[in-house]
């Protein structure tokens, strides 16, 4: 399976910490039968997806959340139109169930070294930013690279 993790990548301690131990292990964190180290309960499955909560969100996030593959590619190739039918599906309904009036999603793909990623399992990032003193959405840095 390579290397599943990239502690390198994480922006707090805490974070890297668990990276390095997932690491040790060579287990993907993402896989179904390794979801242990995260600290968020699922709030939904649909097809071969799932979305929870991100377990380390991005500042200025109002909500974060991950909407993980069931099972382990870090390949977008690999992705067919049910998948993104399962993703789509996940995505109307966290717009829905949390009141969501904007927002993005967004993906990173293939070797850490070029993406940032922590973790080498395809999942999707949405995020939905705070809002500022005058309405005015505030930044959420998601990193590329």
């Amino acid at each position: 399976m390579g290397d599943v993790v990239d502690p390198k990548n994480a922006r707090s301690e805490d974070y890297r910490a668990v990276l390095k131990e997932i690491a040790a292990g060579g287990k993907c964190p993402f896989c179904p039968k390794n979801f242990r180290w995260h600290r968020k309960p699922l709030l939904r499955r649909y097809g071969r997806w799932l979305i929870t909560e991100a377990a380390w969100p991005y500042k200025n996030a109002k909500f974060h959340f991950l909407i993980i593959g069931g099972k382990h590619t870090d390949k977008v190739q690999r992705l067919t139109a049910v998948d993104f039918h399962d993703i789509l599906f996940l995505l109307r309904w966290a717009i829905k169930r949390f009141g969501i009036a904007g927002g993005a999603l967004s993906l990173r793909f293939g070797d850490t070294a070029h993406t940032g990623a922590t973790v080498r399992h395809l999942h999707f990032h949405l995020i939905v930013p705070k809002l500022g003193r005058r309405g005015k959405a505030l930044v959420v840095n998601f990193p590329i690279g």
